[in-house]
């Protein structure tokens, strides 16, 4: 009697049939959060550009600095304050701010596009070397570490500012920085901007401030919470400031200054090559 033919013995399912319907599950999984992560991404990027545009009308009624500083005040003295803060427009500011800012803070500020590659170089050299940390921030990164971002020192801080300060260069014009700056920069213990300074240390408006009591204020940077710039140590470093005053747009000299600036930069690189070769 003729027997059936035998079917075909049924194998189990490889790891590879099962990974082959898996596949697609996954790579549909991937292109969504693909698509989530470019939107996320595409959303940041339009709001920071917002953002900061709009600075170039718009003062900040608050940063992240003052409520850094209202916490520090509370825990040093166990009392809650507000911060001092008075918003002004540039002219309002006076006629000797503007400069003792520029002439202490940030001397090329006219003429860089942000970034003062000098100081920052003299800074790593400074900090490599074991003396005391310095910090080669122009007016613009004061500006985007003060209004949009935070104090606290990191890499992702600093890599933010620096997009920040391109953002600012790119959209908001010299004399608005330098307005904001004025008006955010902490001049004295939770007193922000220099006409709410001008009204603490010496009760008139920045407008009426001489040229020493100006450069007094500007003085007590970076440490505004430790200085007071009637101070004898202040009046020394005041003197300094005044030495130090550049050319504003529309003075005599300033555009010297701004073709001085390329020929000094590449001089500067020739002596850093010059050194590395002989190292």
């Amino acid at each position: 009697m003729a027997t059936a033919p035998k079917k075909p013995a049924t194998r189990p399912a490889t790891s590879s049939s099962a990974g082959s319907r898996w596949s697609p599950q996954l790579r549909g999984w991937g292109q969504r959060l693909l698509r989530w992560a470019l939107r996320v991404s595409l959303g940041l990027f339009l709001f920071s550009v917002v953002q900061v545009a709009s600075a170039r009308w718009v003062t900040p009624l608050f940063t992240l600095t003052m409520l850094d500083q209202i916490f520090e005040q509370h825990d040093e003295t166990g009392e809650w304050a507000l911060p001092r803060y008075r918003r002004a427009d540039l002219d309002e500011l006076g006629a000797h701010l503007p400069r003792m800012a520029v002439a202490s803070e940030d001397g090329w500020f006219w003429h860089h596009d942000g970034f003062d590659w000098r100081a920052i170089v003299d800074a790593l050299e400074s900090n490599r070397d074991g003396g005391s940390l310095r910090g080669g921030s122009t007016i613009s990164q004061q500006v985007a570490r003060n209004v949009f971002l935070w104090q606290e020192r990191s890499w992702l801080r600093k890599g933010l500012e620096t997009y920040y300060t391109f953002l600012l260069e790119l959209l908001v014009p010299k004399e608005r920085i330098l307005e904001l700056y004025l008006n955010v920069a902490e001049m004295g213990p939770l007193t922000f901007g220099g006409e709410a300074a001008a009204q603490k240390w010496y009760k008139k408006s920045a407008k009426a401030l001489t040229e020493d009591e100006a450069a007094r204020i500007i003085a007590v940077l970076p440490a505004p919470r430790s200085r007071d710039p009637r101070s004898g140590e202040m009046g020394k470093r005041a003197r300094r400031i005044r030495d130090h005053k550049v050319p504003f747009p529309g003075d005599k000299g300033f555009e010297e200054m701004g073709e001085e600036m390329p020929r000094l930069l590449a001089r500067e690189a020739e002596e850093e090559a010059a050194k590395t070769k002989k190292k």
